[in-house]
């Protein structure tokens, strides 16, 4: 998908480049284009699916908390 930032009246360079800036950290192209660019081993790829499973369950465990302690 081609991002494509159009001048408006009155808007500088600057202001153009971070428009353009923005939208490519929204979309996250920057991320996708470091993990195209580098090789990552496998080892590494389970690592870090592990971690954000980990991180996930660690929340749900805080938030399950909460809510027995707002209940009581």
């Amino acid at each position: 998908m081609a991002i494509v930032v159009k001048k408006n009246k009155g808007e500088t360079k600057d202001d153009i480049i971070g428009k353009f800036r923005r939208l490519c950290l929204e979309e996250d192209i920057t991320e996708e284009i470091k993990k195209r660019v580098a090789y990552s081993k496998p080892s590494e790829l389970r690592y870090a699916i592990k971690k954000v499973v980990l991180w996930r369950e660690k929340c749900r465990r805080k938030s399950k908390k909460m809510r027995i302690h707002v209940a009581k």
